[in-house]
């Protein structure tokens, strides 16, 4: 059977860029050591939270007395613990995802520097996790209200479109390349 991307497969895959294998590694090792950190320390990370949160009565529209605050307070707390745990889980998830796509990428019958100019692009994915993070830390501070948007544009739109437009754009280039293959070949 002929190689191609109808044919059989290579034995062997080739390596993705370092870029990649960095970003991907550093998402694993970002999303694990996050995920230790909550189970180690989640009762402190609580507890600090929720002692910024209530020295900060009028960033998160409280009345000002605790005990009538304090549905709110465990609200707010709650958002900033959960940001956390987001970094724990998109740590992991784009670690995986920019490791697979990369992995693909460079396996597609794609001119080469295509092939690198798209797994630099997925490889930007790994700056979006640390958005929670940043969240995470300030939402005591600063406030959901606050943040959403400065974050949302400083990371999720930015890295995270990187991430979605190089996994789009490399369907794209194959299914340019399979059209164009089968129409080579007069199938």
């Amino acid at each position: 059977m002929p190689d191609g991307p109808t044919g059989s497969v290579n034995a062997t895959l080739r390596r993705p860029p370092v870029i990649a294998l960095v970003a991907s590694l550093c998402m694993f090792a970002v999303g694990a050591s996050a995920g230790g950190v909550l189970v180690r320390f989640q009762d402190r990370l609580y507890d600090l939270a929720r002692r910024e949160v209530v020295k900060r009565p009028e960033v998160h529209g409280f009345a000002g007395a605790e005990v009538i605050d304090q549905a709110r307070i465990a609200e707010v707390v709650e958002q900033s613990n959960n940001a956390v745990r987001m970094l724990h889980v998109h740590g992991l998830g784009l670690g995986m995802l920019i490791l697979l796509v990369s992995l693909a990428i460079v396996n597609l019958p794609l001119p080469e520097r295509l092939q690198h100019a798209l797994c630099v692009l997925v490889s930007l994915g790994a700056l979006y996790p640390p958005g929670w993070l940043v969240l995470g830390w300030l939402i005591p501070y600063w406030g959901v209200a606050r943040l959403r948007s400065p974050v949302e544009w400083a990371f999720f739109v930015p890295f995270g479109g990187a991430a979605i437009l190089a996994i789009w754009a490399t369907l794209v280039c194959y299914l340019v390349v399979l059209v164009r293959d089968r129409r080579m070949g007069g199938s």
